[in-house]
């Protein structure tokens, strides 16, 4: 699957999103030329071309990315029951730690809004929640005065991010949520997203080795 046929399947609001998401990324604005999906396809050439990547890769990346992002924030029902399925884990088994990937630490953040019990540690990897145009706008809670609130009964939040990491953007959680800790981990240029890769690293062995040895 090429570039133009990657985002010929995303909707008018998911293309948006992913110019919102190249812009963060650092893409200038001038690079945006032309109808439809010229546009991203600069974009995204532009991104291969400073991060040594493909850009069919990263077409394919972002938009399957962007249609799990955007179903998640727009189908009420299916986002309830994933937020329900978090609850319902950690209110069974009493976790202390909490460790969400991806997509997977918006869920989280808005689930950990509901539960009764307090959490030691939450290590977020490879987040997209700060992304603006759409997911931190987005959130529930809403966000306020441009901060995401922190789930009332969270002890401890580190987020983890690979700088090579397309979808950890922004990079920084902090400047947005009440992060605790802010680390960078390596991951390599193959690997700068999976969930492997990030459970792998030294980085994520350090925030949660001194609550489990």
């Amino acid at each position: 699957q090429g570039v133009d046929s990657a985002f010929l399947t995303l909707s008018p609001e998911e293309r948006r999103l992913a110019w919102t998401w190249m812009r963060e990324l650092g893409v200038p604005a001038e690079v945006a030329q032309g109808p439809i999906t010229m546009p991203l396809r600069q974009g995204l050439d532009w991104l291969a071309r400073r991060r040594g990547r493909s850009p069919e890769v990263l077409a394919r990346v972002m938009a399957a990315l962007l249609r799990e992002v955007y179903s998640y924030l727009t189908r009420p029902r299916l986002r309830s029951r994933v937020r329900q399925r978090i609850v319902t884990a950690i209110q069974t088994y009493r976790p202390r730690i909490v460790v969400a990937h991806s997509l997977g630490s918006v869920a989280t953040y808005e689930a950990l809004h509901e539960v009764d019990q307090s959490i030691d540690l939450l290590v977020t990897l490879g987040s997209p929640l700060g992304l603006p145009g759409g997911v931190f706008e987005g959130l529930d809670p809403e966000p306020v005065n441009g901060r995401g609130i922190r789930p009332p009964r969270l002890e401890r939040w580190v987020n983890i991010a690979d700088p090579g990491d397309l979808i950890a953007t922004p990079k920084r959680l902090g400047d947005r949520f009440d992060v605790d800790l802010h680390a960078e981990a390596y991951l390599g240029a193959l690997d700068f997203h999976t969930m492997g890769g990030y459970l792998s690293c030294g980085v994520t062995a350090a925030a949660i080795g001194p609550y489990v040895w």
